[in-house]
């Protein structure tokens, strides 16, 4: 149940460091009242309602298996969090991203340089319970008209794309 929040990894006097000298971090904080109700609910759904789970692994399964069939590479998951490696940069990145939420109605993250190499992409999918098989095909479709402009260098430009634009 993916929440709010983060951790830092690294050599223990960099850790050490940042415990002492970052002020807003030093003593710990509860998360917001919102989303421990929020979780509480989820985990009293996940306890109620198990059609909800076969639900959602049905449809991560329908979404990774049909990326796959079309080509995609979506490395090794055993999630729900479905990632999609393509190659280009973060105005592409990014052109594609607003393409595919202003265009076809599909919502989802990019992972670009620096936290991965130069020149990659992820994508990254999240199907929920509520999704239907059709929302998959269109995803898949959406997918796969992207990936095409996306290698015929559609997407192409100097800077990223302003997202907040309203055409």
């Amino acid at each position: 149940m993916g929440s709010i929040g983060a951790f830092i990894a690294g050599r223990k006097d960099v850790l050490s460091y940042l415990r002492y000298n970052t002020r807003s971090q030093i003593f710990a904080k509860s998360l917001p009242l919102i989303i421990v109700e929020g979780m509480l609910k989820r985990m009293e759904m996940l306890k109620s309602m198990p059609e909800l789970r076969k639900k959602l692994w049905y449809n991560a399964n329908k979404l990774q298996q049909g990326l796959k069939e079309n080509g995609f590479d979506i490395g090794s998951t055993n999630s729900m969090v479905t990632p999609v490696y393509m190659k280009g940069d973060i105005p592409e990145a990014t052109a594609m991203v607003l393409d595919l939420r202003e265009n076809y109605g599909i919502f989802c993250s990019i992972v670009v340089y620096p936290v991965i190499p130069r020149g990659q992409i992820i994508y990254r999918l999240i199907p929920t319970a509520a999704h239907t098989d059709a929302d998959i095909e269109d995803t898949l479709k959406a997918f796969t008209e992207t990936k095409k402009k996306l290698d015929e260098g559609s997407y192409r430009a100097a800077e990223i794309p302003d997202m907040a634009e309203v055409n």
